[in-house]
């Protein structure tokens, strides 16, 4: 009698379950992607998008890789890093949204602003954040990614990659790199943004999974 490998068989049946939810959640995953590239087309890029200094080009890009990558990844579970791992991209993740929200005003005050705020302009770029994550959260909700992990943290990665998506949309969109404007309608926003969708990620992941 052949002795049953009862570790392959599970490890097997596992790497199915991620083909199967990957070939699932690959449209979904294209239409959430082309959002902000549809939004750029859309409303503009900066026109100093390239020129901006090194460090931030490489932890936009940096952004973009979590939020489009890494992030939906843990949500849907599709990637099982350890505990010490998932602890330490949570911490990287929150502060390149920062970094990156805020831009190098952050650490030098006499960078150049880009233009004059204004009220209307943080009522736009916060509006855009907002809606940039709402279309993704919506595409989320729709596709059932909220439910695909047994505890409701997976939505929490998920509502992470959605603020950070609506976050650096704004970031490639707006010029104005005073404290005064970014912190408020760029960062902010994507606050309000994880706050809403790891609400709206919880709601569903109980009532589509049940008790």
């Amino acid at each position: 009698m052949t002795a049953v490998d009862a570790k392959s068989l599970i490890a097997g049946d596992l790497a199915e379950r991620r083909r199967e939810r990957l070939q699932h959640f690959r449209p979904a995953w294209l239409l959430a992607a082309a959002i902000p590239l549809v939004g750029l087309l859309a409303t503009g890029a900066r026109d100093d998008l390239w020129a901006q200094p090194a460090w931030i080009l490489a932890l936009q890009a940096f952004v973009w890789g979590l939020a489009l990558f890494a992030l939906p990844a843990l949500g849907l579970g599709l990637w099982f890093p350890g505990r010490a791992a998932r602890i330490a991209l949570g911490l990287v993740a929150a502060v390149v949204a920062v970094l990156v929200a805020a831009g190098p005003a952050l650490f030098d005050m006499s960078y150049p602003t880009g233009m004059e705020d204004h009220p209307i302009y943080q009522i736009g770029c916060a509006s855009l954040t907002l809606a940039a994550g709402a279309l993704v959260l919506a595409i989320c909700a729709v596709s059932g990614a909220f439910v695909q992990r047994r505890r409701s943290a997976g939505a929490l990665w998920l509502a992470a990659a959605i603020a950070l998506v609506g976050i650096v949309t704004t970031t490639w969109h707006c010029v104005i790199t005073g404290l005064d404007h970014t912190l408020p309608s760029h960062l902010g926003a994507g606050v309000l943004m994880l706050l809403l969708a790891g609400l709206v990620g919880a709601a569903l992941h109980r009532r589509q999974r049940g008790p």
